[in-house]
């Protein structure tokens, strides 16, 4: 064969390689668009025919290049990843509300005072605000699934030290227990499943953790109930139990959260689980110029995979900015300062001083409980539709009528049927307002490298202001009278509304990666 020959068999077999690699880039690029198309079918709610064009493994299992599976497959699969973990607000509200029905009891047993009632049922919430701080460094350390998994341990052991307490000081060290595992529940559960929601459904998904919380209050209410005249407060305790072991046993099939992993430098586990929940793959992130204090080497995605890659308090406060920071912790605070956690834990209480016998005033709280379930199934058909501003003013306006009723109607000799109803009023405005809305907003106000650090500093002053607000209530009731005690939260209400409907925005259908381009008010 000749010189030329061979340079001309040379230049063939390179046009072939080229023509070769043409193809395969085009191939690739109708792969890319009918992943794009597939994956905004699935925002939409609309699944697809055929089989899911990535791989699919779950993330957290460490194996990596399994088959995607089905559309049937792949929608239970995206099911799972948001009902399993929302039974951490099923333990959330039975592990706050169970103690209602079993204050009066305990109180009678052992003769509490006003201050031992009070610190029996805030002993849960100086757990949880002590948890708080750290559960943003640990989600993004370990992952969310690990975390939400040991907070449902965490649950188990500190229920049964209070089933089977012995006395007032062992009661409230299993509540003290159980508070631990509240506060980072509260913390990871509502930032997994904004993780994994599409923005077009982000309100409602998050806001069916606030369901399971409100139906995981029924059930301590009805309980509670069920038991009251046995007087057996140790079973209505210990039905707590089965929900965390379900929450325990439950994760460790769901897949970790996307966004997280690509935090944490897994991009491959990430596009594998973004696939398997049906979610586009993230958006590839350039490499930062150095390493971040406190974090991976790089930055976020460019970590080395061993820890997560969300900035530290310092980071983050600089990141988001001091505007962004005090309204997140606004809002958690004012949640509390309402009072509309101690209208849920003191509920049977507060009926029974209204006129009611202690088993009616249970019964009444049951009913109390149904129609906080009710607002919170409106509430998820509302959030996505007509916004988180909304939602949280009227809902604040409305919490502040009904208090000012329930003064009024103490004031004027008291009504117990009355009473309730109002009661159930201020619940009902709590739960289609500031209840589900502080949790979203939360997760949406934030930029990404800074939302763990931030959301577990605004958890912790959400859970801190909970302590004061619960501990105080009685003592509160006994120097105001209750009437007092509701015209005081009814002020403080109606100067949280007046003062949200000028710095609070709107962040409805916003991706959680451009939500910090959005203006907070001056």
């Amino acid at each position: 064969m000749t010189d030329s020959q061979v340079t001309d068999a040379g230049a063939l077999e390179a046009r072939a390689m080229d023509v070769s690699a043409l193809e395969a880039r085009a191939l690739e690029a109708r792969a890319l668009e009918a992943r794009a198309l597939e994956a905004r079918a699935l925002e939409d709610g609309v699944m697809k025919d055929g089989v899911m064009a990535a791989e699919a493994v779950e993330a957290g299992a460490g194996t990596e290049g399994r088959e995607a599976p089905d559309g049937a497959r792949g929608a239970r699969g995206r099911v799972l990843a948001v009902l399993i973990p929302s039974t951490g607000g099923l333990l959330f509200g039975y592990g706050t509300g169970g103690i209602a029905g079993v204050l009066p009891l305990i109180g009678e047993q052992y003769g509490l005072s006003a201050w031992t009632q009070g610190v029996v049922v805030s002993a849960a919430l100086l757990g949880a605000a002590l948890t708080a701080p750290v559960s943003g460094r640990l989600t993004d350390r370990f992952g969310r699934r690990p975390v939400i998994a040991a907070a449902a341990a965490a649950f188990a052991a500190g229920t049964a030290v209070s089933a089977a307490a012995g006395g007032p000081a062992a009661l409230v060290l299993g509540r003290f227990l159980v508070g631990l595992a509240l506060g980072a529940i509260s913390f990871a559960v509502p930032l997994y499943i904004a993780e994994i929601a599409p923005p077009a459904r982000r309100g409602a998904l998050v806001t069916l953790n606030q369901l399971m919380i409100t139906i995981g209050l029924l059930l301590a209410y009805a309980v509670s109930y069920a038991l009251q005249s046995d007087g057996a407060w140790r079973l209505m305790l210990a039905a707590g139990l089965a929900p965390a072991l379900v929450l325990l046993v439950g994760m460790a099939g769901v897949p970790e959260s996307p966004s997280w992993l690509e935090s944490a430098g897994h991009r491959a586990r990430a596009r594998a689980a973004a696939a398997a929940l049906g979610l586009p793959p993230a958006p590839e992130r350039p490499a930062a110029a150095g390493p971040q204090g406190g974090g991976p080497q790089g930055g976020g995605p460019q970590g080395d995979g061993r820890r997560g890659g969300g900035a530290g308090f310092r980071e983050a406060l600089a990141e988001a900015g001091p505007r962004r920071v005090a309204l997140g912790l606004g809002i958690a605070v004012l949640v509390h300062l309402t009072g509309l956690n101690t209208a849920i834990y003191y509920a049977p209480t507060i009926l029974a001083a209204s006129g009611l016998t202690p088993s009616g005033g249970v019964l009444g709280a049951v009913l109390v409980g149904v129609c906080n379930v009710a607002a919170t199934v409106v509430t998820i058909a509302l959030l996505d539709r007509g916004g988180r501003r909304p939602l949280m003013l009227g809902g604040l306006a409305a919490m502040a009528a009904a208090a000012a009723g329930i003064a009024a109607t103490q004031w004027s000799g008291g009504h117990a049927g009355t009473t309730a109803l109002l009661l159930c009023g201020f619940i009902v405005a709590g739960a289609v307002g500031p209840a589900p809305v502080f949790w979203v907003f939360a997760a949406e106000i934030y930029p990404r490298r800074a939302r763990g650090a931030l959301m577990s500093l605004a958890t912790a002053a959400h859970w801190a202001a909970d302590f004061v607000v619960a501990a105080t209530f009685l003592p509160l009731v006994k120097a105001l009278s209750l009437g007092g005690a509701f015209a005081l939260y009814g002020a403080v209400t109606l100067a949280a509304a007046l003062g949200l409907a000028r710095w609070m925005p709107e962040t409805k259908g916003i991706s959680l990666d451009d939500t910090r381009a959005e203006p907070v008010r001056v």
